[in-house]
């Protein structure tokens, strides 16, 4: 079994190659996914990598890059930076920080603030 902090790396550099398979081989069955930022709640596997991939798809030359990461037992959060251009052409940066929690070493919640 991977580490939490593993299985969230793993993740974000599906996020950043646009590889919804890896993604879902990250997350539980029963994923969940909300972003307070954003209208997106998705629940299970398939919605949640679905959900990433379409939001990533707004967007072209994006990048998520790690600011700092803290793990304890089985919840984990994640400060991050993305960059990208989105379908107007203007360059933006955001930054954010999202809550994990895990189970059997996949993402079984992630929450986006």
């Amino acid at each position: 079994m991977s580490s939490n902090q593993d299985v969230t790396r793993r993740f974000t550099a599906a996020q950043n190659a646009r590889d919804i398979d890896a993604m879902e081989a990250c997350l539980t069955e029963d994923c969940h996914f909300e972003s307070a930022r954003l209208p997106i709640v998705a629940d299970g596997r398939e919605a949640v990598a679905q959900a990433m991939a379409t939001w990533l798809d707004a967007h072209t030359d994006y990048s998520l890059t790690t600011v700092r990461e803290f793990y304890v037992g089985d919840e984990g959060y994640n400060e991050w930076r993305f960059k990208a251009t989105n379908a107007a052409g203007e360059r933006i940066e955001t930054h954010g920080v999202d809550y994990y929690r895990f189970k059997d070493g996949l993402i079984e919640e992630k929450n986006s603030f």
